[in-house]
């Protein structure tokens, strides 16, 4: 079985995993218990930033994505042979891929120089000591890495060792498509972090194996998001996201003078970076988050104490709200969980049915941090709380962060189990 990741020894931005051994088996899965029915939501794996922001330190070109890109290249060849547009050019149709480009990988947009949060800032700006420059793998902007293609193949592989050679839950290899049920946004990121969760899973698929079929939603339909249409939601989470930057504006001060010791940072977020200046946290964290993951070097004085200072005030910004307000996490999130809760309803229903294979065994939903965040407040939330609050270490969800929702028969009683359990657990 695989040993655990942790995230501390190489890359303490992604997601660690539990190691699956006798005594972890023995504690969640007693002999009695048998699993009937998982849902797995995860964020993607490690990306690039989704804009070109502080290019006082964030390289110009992000050259990760060269087996990304390989990928890319491929499958739009493939796309141009089967539509018969191949022969319109000298390559065999590599440059005709640039119609399907868009459409098929698509991009998150480079920041504009309006200034909404970090003034001056130029896409093309490339401070003195980056020698990036162009490759082969060259990343975009919000581009799903080679490193977290390789998080997600790990997190699959993970879910093989303890669903397919520890429990015997899921079967060696695919028979049929209905074990899985597969579900992921409509950005690339996503698409393809399921992909190499599903080759971890499921290694060196042969060519008989079933069709699978991922479901992807319009965004204004799917419920892997925030409904940011809902007027009430936006008008409750802006409040509370501004009282609490207001309640922690002494850490918010400690954390700005912090950055003023960076001598690289301290021009930058001696304007920028101001207390009570909403989600400023966030977008300092895309930058140095995906800068850790990668190897980038950072500033003297941006250590990962400091990165985890600025994920847990990212938290604040975002994330806390949710779990000081049971009504707003509904709001946010409510959708999907009515989904989850009718996976577990049909599960226990096919089961008492002795009809388990017309029912998906596995169900996978690849989304983002906004995905997790939410679900956790959830889940999280204790109602004998008089004064419902987010926990002291709330952080933001990691990259190729998991959520497992299971249900679990016991074998001595007739009534189903639940277990949800977060990545460590």
């Amino acid at each position: 079985m695989p040993e655990a990741s942790s995230a501390s020894e190489s890359n303490p931005t992604r997601a660690p995993l539990p190691a699956l051994t006798p005594e972890f088996i023995a504690k969640h899965y007693p002999d009695q218990l048998r699993v009937v029915h998982v849902d797995l939501l995860h964020r993607h794996g490690e990306r690039t930033p989704v804009a070109h922001r502080i290019p006082e330190i964030s390289p110009r070109h992000w050259n990760f994505c060269a087996a990304g890109n390989r990928l890319h290249q491929d499958f739009l060849r493939a796309v141009d042979h089967s539509t018969g547009s191949a022969a319109a050019t000298p390559d065999g149709g590599a440059d005709r891929g640039g119609q399907w480009q868009n459409f098929i990988f698509k991009k998150d947009a480079r920041s504009g120089s309006s200034g909404a949060v970090f003034g001056v800032t130029s896409a093309e700006a490339q401070h003195a000591s980056d020698a990036s420059q162009p490759t082969d793998a060259t990343c975009g902007f919000g581009q799903l890495t080679d490193t977290g293609r390789h998080s997600m193949a790990a997190l699959g592989a993970h879910m093989r060792a303890l669903y397919v050679d520890a429990l015997r839950f899921l079967p060696d290899t695919l028979q049929t498509s209905s074990t899985l049920y597969l579900r992921t946004t409509s950005y690339t990121r996503t698409f393809e972090s399921l992909q190499h969760t599903l080759g971890g899973l499921y290694p060196d698929l042969p060519s008989a194996s079933p069709l699978l079929r991922v479901h992807v939603r319009p965004s204004d339909r799917d419920n892997l998001f925030p409904d940011f249409s809902c007027k009430g939601m936006v008008r409750q989470f802006i409040k509370l996201n501004a009282q609490n930057l207001e309640r922690r504006g002494d850490d918010y001060q400690r954390l700005y003078q912090d950055m003023l010791a960076v001598p690289s940072l301290r021009a930058f977020f001696g304007t920028e970076f101001k207390p009570g200046k909403a989600r400023v946290a966030i977008s300092v964290m895309d930058v140095v988050a995906p800068m850790r993951a990668h190897g980038v070097a950072l500033p003297d004085g941006v250590s990962d104490d400091l990165i985890a200072r600025v994920t847990r005030m990212a938290a604040v910004e975002y994330l806390q709200s949710a779990w000081q307000s049971p009504a707003l996490a509904r709001m946010q999130i409510g959708r999907l969980v009515h989904e989850l809760a009718g996976n577990v309803v049909d599960a226990v229903q096919a089961d008492r049915a002795v009809a388990a294979a017309s029912q998906a065994r596995l169900s996978i939903y690849s989304g983002h941090d906004t995905t997790l965040a939410p679900l956790l407040a959830v889940f999280g939330h204790d109602a004998a709380q008089p004064v419902p609050d987010a926990p002291a270490d709330l952080a933001w969800p990691a990259f190729a962060a998991s959520m497992r929702i299971e249900l679990l028969k016991d074998t001595a009683s007739p009534h189903p189990t639940v277990q949800p359990a977060w990545e460590q657990d």
